[in-house]
């Protein structure tokens, strides 16, 4: 069986596939696909000149990866222009994040990237606004019971996901970097303004701004399911960065927050990655990681690997449990939190003995 670091290595190395049986291809096959990193893999190697490593047959899955890939970027760029003319007169900034903001500003992050959704930043002040505007554009509020409807609209930092209509795609509306109930929220004014960069009319993020809120969406967080490709996205984010960027990158820590964050992402890359460090970054890394639990490391360090059933992976599910536990102690308060659980753990025993639809609200029309 392949390992996690065999998958790992297969990016950062991709020499180390050479040896590779046909077993162990066909499991690195799976287990990308699973991931939603099979396009970015091959393009990797394509970048490189290294395809000629590509079994027949595994090239054939790769090339079909790579024409989903680009048939999602071409809708992400076409969606992007759709969102402009439908809510760029109703907000002051309309500012893409994550995936759809690599692939709008075509940076090494946007190599293969593939979607569930678009992340959009707006200033909370008119989020009603334009929640509004989109619905009339074709944007449907999915369907949510009642206290999930209430959790979005009162803890969240975004409202419940809208799809479109006719087009199914899924548009996620952010007005913050972290939920509300934290008490954490940054001040989005400020945040956009310094970190801001335009590409044909829409905000994006510039690199530092990318790394710092990825970091934050990855480690401030309570669901690792996407975690192995956000980690990627990380790595090609921090690819052929100069000192200038890590500058950038520890004063908007200074600024707004979530050093922690942006730390254990530089460590685990360097650890597992290969990453090379600014000698000062590294030697700040180590010394700032030194002063936290070894075993809250060792956690993300595990949840960040590649999974599947085809990899050794040890307790996996166990570790899982323990970072989705972390995370909603991270993001709420003890007493909100044990309000919350009670809340979902009593609703979905309703929900058994009712029906699934007991506590759903209305799509909206």
């Amino acid at each position: 069986m392949l390992s996690s670091q065999q998958v790992i290595e297969a990016f950062t190395h991709p020499e180390s596939t050479a040896s590779f049986t046909l077993h162990q291809w066909n499991d690195l096959v799976f287990v990308l696909r699973h991931e939603k990193l099979l396009a970015r893999f091959y393009l990797l190697l394509k970048e490189q000149g290294k395809t000629k490593f590509l079994p027949y047959n595994v090239q054939r899955h790769c090339k079909n990866a790579e024409i989903l890939a680009a048939k999602q970027r071409s809708v992400v760029l076409c969606e992007t222009q759709a969102l402009k003319q439908a809510i760029g007169n109703d907000t002051p900034f309309l500012l893409l994040l994550k995936g759809a903001a690599y692939t709008l500003r075509d940076n090494n992050a946007a190599l293969g990237r593939v979607f569930s959704d678009i992340d959009v930043l707006v200033p909370k002040n008119v989020i009603s606004k334009v929640e509004s505007r989109l619905a009339i554009q074709g944007w449907l509020s999915k369907e949510l019971d009642d206290y999930d409807e209430k959790y979005y609209r009162q803890w969240a930092h975004e409202i419940p996901p809208m799809q479109h209509g006719t087009r199914g795609t899924v548009l996620d509306l952010h007005h913050n970097l972290v939920p509300v109930v934290s008490g954490k929220g940054i001040d989005i004014k400020k945040f956009v303004e310094v970190t801001q960069r335009e590409v044909n009319g829409v905000l994006t993020l510039n690199d530092a701004g990318m790394f710092y809120h990825s970091t934050i969406h990855l480690f401030f967080n309570d669901d690792y399911s996407s975690a192995f490709r956000d980690m990627t996205d990380l790595w090609l984010l921090v690819r052929d960065q100069d000192e200038d960027f890590y500058h950038k990158l520890f004063t908007l820590c200074s600024d707004f927050g979530f050093k922690k964050e942006s730390v254990i992402a530089l460590y685990l890359l360097q650890l597992r990655y290969d990453v090379t460090l600014p000698d000062w970054v590294s030697c700040f890394v180590e010394e700032s990681v030194g002063k936290m639990s070894a075993w809250e490391v060792k956690l993300l360090s595990r949840v960040t690997e590649p999974k599947h059933g085809l990899l050794l992976s040890g307790q996996r599910n166990v570790l899982n449990a323990l970072a989705e536990a972390r995370g909603h102690v991270l993001k709420m308060p003890i007493h909100i939190l044990v309000y919350h659980t009670a809340m979902k753990l009593l609703r979905a025993i309703m929900k058994m003995v009712f029906g699934k639809h007991f506590f759903t609200k209305p799509t909206q029309q």
